[in-house]
């Protein structure tokens, strides 16, 4: 019985870390993510058809980004623009809408393309690698996703990045449902405070000794 549980959850894991989604298999208004970082973390999106993706970047406030890590200034990297759909990384920012192969770039690595997974039960969410799925329903027309992703970037409207409370996950969690959310932002924000809570402990540990 263990063992079947095991192999049930492994299998569950599998599927959502390694199932690659092929261009030509996308449908209007799917959320897609890469892996980036060696897998550390992923990048979302929403496709909006003829190889384009609509994702949320970094905005001009990157000492949002990792406050309390990056407290030096930012040094801007002057990037040449894509021969396909003129993204340029250094120019454009906020909402952007890019060619699929800029979408899957990770540094000089072009990553796989993956499916979000939405109504996923709580249980088996809870064994799924973060920023693969989530528990929320995504009742909207797929049309009426399109159609949110391309308001919010011609209006570049979703307000500066953060990492934990404003990123990529909670821009293409907003189109599909109208709600912000992020596995991954909760998981960052948990290992946080246990970091500070150990910190803490640690420090009185020391007064006693």
């Amino acid at each position: 019985m263990v063992m079947k549980i095991i192999n049930k959850v492994l299998t569950i894991l599998m599927q959502l870390m390694w199932k690659v989604v092929r261009p030509e298999d996308l449908n209007l208004g799917d959320h897609v993510y890469r892996y980036g970082l060696y897998g550390l973390y992923s990048h979302h999106g929403i496709y909006v058809g003829n190889k384009y993706v609509i994702h949320f970047t970094r905005t001009e406030s990157k000492r949002t980004i990792f406050p309390s890590l990056f407290k030096t200034s930012y040094k801007q990297e002057i990037s040449s623009p894509c021969p396909e759909c003129g993204y340029q990384e250094s120019i454009h920012r906020g909402v952007v809408k890019t060619c699929l192969n800029c979408f899957q770039q990770d540094g000089k690595k072009v990553q796989s393309l993956h499916r979000y997974e939405y109504r996923w039960p709580l249980l088996r969410s809870k064994f799924a690698r973060r920023g693969t799925c989530t528990t929320l329903l995504d009742t909207k027309l797929l049309h009426q996703v399109v159609d949110k992703a391309n308001e919010l970037h011609a209006e570049n409207s979703f307000g500066d990045y953060n990492l934990i409370n404003n990123n990529c996950e909670h821009f293409a969690t907003y189109c599909r449902t109208d709600n912000r959310a992020s596995e991954q932002a909760a998981f960052f924000s948990d290992c946080e405070l246990k970091s500070k809570e150990a910190k803490k402990w640690i420090k009185k540990l020391l007064r006693r000794n």
